[in-house]
């Protein structure tokens, strides 16, 4: 899974990137959406990448069928689950990117998780495979508890990356990056490719990290949570 993640540079590092012109007016001139945070937790407002430009969204998604059910809110999507109904449609139009720069998870007993700082060995700018239940223009559900936002995709990780968690964000290479944001990329193409964008242990690096990045929102939040420990 994907619960807490960090994303520290200015706007142009995650979008110039995704650029084919320079010039691009979709793509330029948002600095007020990506504000620094090193400690990125769900319900939270965050700078997603739409094709048509970077957006502010929660994330986070509980429809009213969740609500119904009294279930909490949807913070990843199981790449496995891509055919289902409650997720189906986004996959066919509402693909996004999440902008980062690595993300955490934790291992050991309740009471003394030990957080970990994952990353790709190239490093940042990472693009993880987003999904957005944000229909612009659309009237906001009337239902209490209801939330439109974004998820993560997630797939099981393998190797020794599994031996900290069994679930990893779905990070996308740039190319497969910009073939997942266009919108003629078909329902059918967007799966082959997810599906072929696992990456190997190898790919990545991580490290122990201070316990300090434990506590989500309160203004919880310093670059020195990315920085290893012994």
């Amino acid at each position: 899974m994907c619960g807490r993640y960090s994303r520290g540079q200015k706007d142009l590092f995650y979008v110039e990137p995704l650029m084919s012109d320079s010039n691009d007016p979709r793509f330029k001139g948002h600095p007020d959406l990506f504000h620094p945070s090193w400690n990125v937790s769900p319900g939270s407002k965050q700078p997603i990448i739409t094709p048509d430009g970077p957006r502010l969204e929660t994330w986070g998604y509980r429809p009213a069928w969740a609500v119904e059910r009294k279930q909490k809110m949807l913070i990843n999507a199981r790449l496995d689950k891509s055919s289902s109904s409650a997720w189906k449609w986004m996959w066919k139009s509402h693909r996004v990117l999440v902008p980062c720069d690595g993300y955490y998870e934790w291992t050991g007993e309740p009471g003394h998780k030990q957080p970990w700082f994952i990353q790709t060995a190239d490093g940042p700018p990472t693009y993880f495979a987003g999904l957005s239940s944000v229909r612009p223009g659309a009237t906001p559900s009337d239902v209490p508890g209801v939330v439109d936002g974004f998820v993560i995709v997630t797939d099981a990780a393998t190797g020794l990356l599994g031996d900290v968690h069994d679930r990893r964000p779905l990070v996308l290479t740039l190319e497969e990056a910009k073939v997942w944001l266009d919108p003629a990329t078909t329902y059918d193409e967007a799966v082959h490719l997810a599906n072929n964008a696992t990456k190997p242990s190898e790919a990545f690096k991580w490290h122990k990290v201070t316990p300090g990045v434990n506590r989500s929102g309160g203004g919880n939040d310093s670059p020195t949570f990315n920085e290893p420990i012994e």
